[in-house]
């Protein structure tokens, strides 16, 4: 059975085009589906790398070296906050090896990279690496230096690295998009390919729960367990479900943050719609349409809940005040500004459900009075903010 089926039923007519459908990708980040898929990828990679310490590890163009140890960096928040200060490249780990009869140590910055087709090499150059660990009492550097010390290494040497990627046909089709023609950006020998296990790749999360009744509806020669293709779309629409569902029940109007909802409500809501869906893709599709209008009423409110005083006003005011140009207070005083307007919008009117009966204008009307009605207590407030800001702040 081939990777990659075809199926009327998917966007694009067959699993790797419905994984990178565009309307998909769009409603599966934004519950996440992204930053879980590069999230576990990491994990997988890390696995990987263990199961290969002792065995020769590639450098592109380059003699292999045995892999002694593995540094982890994108488990340690010091590393990217360093990286961020400098505005260095980080990579999500750094190889520790050697060649017989050497004992210098031989260090390779490595990058998980699910999406072979977003691959930047910089990100595991030499050169990156570098100056990641000549930091003066960094982060990356501490790390380096104590399991090179412990492994009884000299002199590191550094060498060019390499990005880990799904073996599959998906990473295959990606990676071409980058490695052939003239705009070609990558070399193929700084990818490395490793076994995906698709199985335990998104397990323990909440959409993972609705993977397997997602897979059922289109009933495709080949299982989510065993397929990372079809484990990536229909983790993928399991994501915009979880999506999908709080925007439905999310309030139109409230001060508090957003909560993932139970997967078991999630799922509940899928299997009552499964019954009218012609496919999995068509059920994320319908259940998108059947949402509009709540999404369109939460925007629309929110379009009048407005702090009702403008920057310009701001500005005008602390040039008044001899503050002028001093854009970090202009910056603070409008956020603690929206921040107690929210606050007190909230207070006046509280929570207005998703559900709310009123009809939409009567609520606009409602929301917009209170909104204009807080205009004098912002503007005190504002008084006493460019009073209380500290000079040169």
């Amino acid at each position: 059975m081939p990777e990659n089926v075809s199926s009327p039923l998917l966007p694009g007519g067959d699993l790797i085009s419905a994984s990178l459908d565009r309307q998909v990708m769009v409603w599966s980040d934004r519950g996440g589906a992204s930053r879980h898929i590069g999230d576990r990828w990491a994990i997988r990679c890390a696995d990987a790398l263990d199961e290969a310490i002792g065995s020769d590890w590639p450098i592109p163009h380059d003699t292999p070296f045995t892999l002694v140890e593995v540094i982890r960096l994108d488990d340690v928040p010091e590393v990217s906050r360093e990286a961020n200060l400098h505005h260095l490249e980080n990579p999500d780990f750094i190889l520790v090896g050697t060649r017989a009869g050497d004992r210098r140590a031989i260090l390779q910055a490595v990058d998980a990279k699910f999406a072979a087709d977003r691959i930047k090499p910089s990100q595991v150059s030499a050169d990156v690496l570098l100056n990641l660990i000549s930091l003066p009492n960094g982060a990356t550097r501490a790390l380096v230096d104590a399991e090179v010390a412990r492994l009884g290494f000299e002199n590191p040497q550094l060498v060019r690295g390499v990005f880990v990627a799904p073996r599959s046909v998906l990473t295959e089709q990606l990676l071409r998009r980058v490695t052939t023609g003239r705009r070609a950006t990558v070399d193929p020998l700084e990818v490395v390919t490793v076994p995906p296990d698709p199985a335990s790749l998104f397990a323990g999360l909440g959409p993972s729960q609705l993977i397997g009744n997602l897979a059922r509806l289109d009933a495709l020669p080949v299982t989510p367990k065993t397929n990372v293709i079809s484990a990536i779309y229909y983790f993928r629409l399991a994501c915009a479900c979880f999506y999908l569902w709080g925007e439905e029940h999310r309030p139109l109007l409230t001060n508090q943050g957003v909560l993932e909802p139970e997967p078991g409500v999630v799922a509940a809501e899928l299997s009552a719609r499964a019954n009218r869906a012609a496919s999995a893709f068509g059920l994320v599709d319908s259940w998108a349409a059947d949402i509009q209008l709540v999404v369109q009423s939460r925007e629309a409110i929110a379009a009048v809940a407005v702090l009702p005083v403008r920057m310009r006003e701001i500005r005008s005011m602390l040039e008044r005040a001899g503050r002028s140009g001093e854009n970090k207070v202009l910056r603070g005083i409008r956020r603690d500004l929206e921040v107690t307007f929210k606050a007190r919008l909230n207070d006046s009117i509280g929570v207005i459900a998703s559900d709310d009966p009123r009809s939409l204008s009567v609520i606009l009307d409602d929301v917009a009075a209170v909104s204009r009605g807080l205009g004098p207590e912002m503007n005190a407030l504002l008084d006493e903010l460019i009073l209380a800001a500290p000079p040169g702040a």
